[in-house]
């Protein structure tokens, strides 16, 4: 996960919707929601009843596949109504999401607190939309305007592998989440590398442990385990696996970026991700 220039703290992914309304509880100030599982009434309860704290400010936006025409906008424009209460609705998908959340977050952001909460991200992004980079635009323009960003783990593999590679789990509940999500969509968008992984990823966690760089190639993390099985080609198809994980990084992220970046290096995820592969094992 790439936290560099960014302010902390950033927000989580969450394994459910209780665990999302206890962060945004807890995180108070300006809260902003984009709702699309579920009702904005359901999750505005659900934060107050977190028992955590409450927001000051609330600006609640449905986001809704069946709303058209006048009934939605494209821009906030929001409904207030009683206790510091915004209403809004727009339409699925956001055309431009990255614009829309500035928007909102400039009406509905005064202190130095608060939380962005997105339930269902892939709801809201185009089909030709770029996960990683929206994932990144979104999670900056919130740091930018001093809120935390908090999403549920859900969605589709691309959607929740952007999500995984920038954001930490809230807790162990959604680091299982998380893998439990991503292994599975591995498994079947790229079984080649799902079957290395499954086969090499205890000797992985080994070689990142153990490797003395920063931005170490494959056959550097290899050339760093005294005893394994592997060559560098198997251990670096291990390595990408785990980036499409989310629990590790790479530096300079293109087709042929073959060095992976430490500084995003999750050794919880990995061992979630492990004991999801020990159990398909059983």
């Amino acid at each position: 996960m790439d936290t560099t220039g960014i302010e902390q703290p950033i927000g989580a992914l969450h394994a459910d919707t209780a665990s999302l309304a206890d962060a945004a509880a807890l995180a108070g100030g300006d809260h902003v929601a984009l709702i699309a599982d579920g009702s904005v009434d359901e999750w505005h309860r659900a934060v107050h009843a977190a028992g955590a704290g409450a927001p000051s400010t609330s600006y609640l936006v449905s986001v809704d596949d069946t709303v058209r025409g006048g009934a939605a906008s494209a821009t906030p424009g929001g409904r207030r109504i009683d206790g510091g209460v915004v209403l809004a609705t727009t339409e699925a998908p956001v055309a431009d999401p990255i614009e829309y959340l500035r928007a909102v977050l400039s009406e509905a952001v005064d202190g130095p607190t608060g939380s962005v909460v997105v339930d269902d991200l892939g709801a809201l992004l185009p089909a030709d939309a770029d996960p990683m980079a929206t994932v990144d635009d979104l999670v900056d323009l919130a740091a930018e305007f001093g809120v935390e960003f908090h999403a549920r783990a859900t969605g589709e593999g691309d959607v929740l592998s952007a999500l995984a590679r920038r954001l930490p789990g809230a807790d162990d509940d959604a680091d299982r989440a998380i893998a439990a999500h991503l292994v599975s969509h591995l498994r079947e968008a790229d079984p080649t590398n799902f079957g290395y992984l499954r086969r090499h990823w205890r000797d992985a966690r080994r070689g990142l442990a153990a490797v003395d760089m920063t931005y170490p190639q494959s056959k550097q993390v290899h050339a760093s385990l005294s005893d394994t099985e592997t060559s560098p080609r198997t251990l670096g198809a291990a390595l990408q696996a785990l980036v499409k994980l989310g629990a590790l990084g790479v530096w300079g992220d293109t087709v042929a970026a073959n060095r992976y970046d430490l500084t995003g290096y999750d050794p919880a995820r990995i061992d979630a991700v492990g004991a999801i592969l020990t159990d398909l094992d059983d």
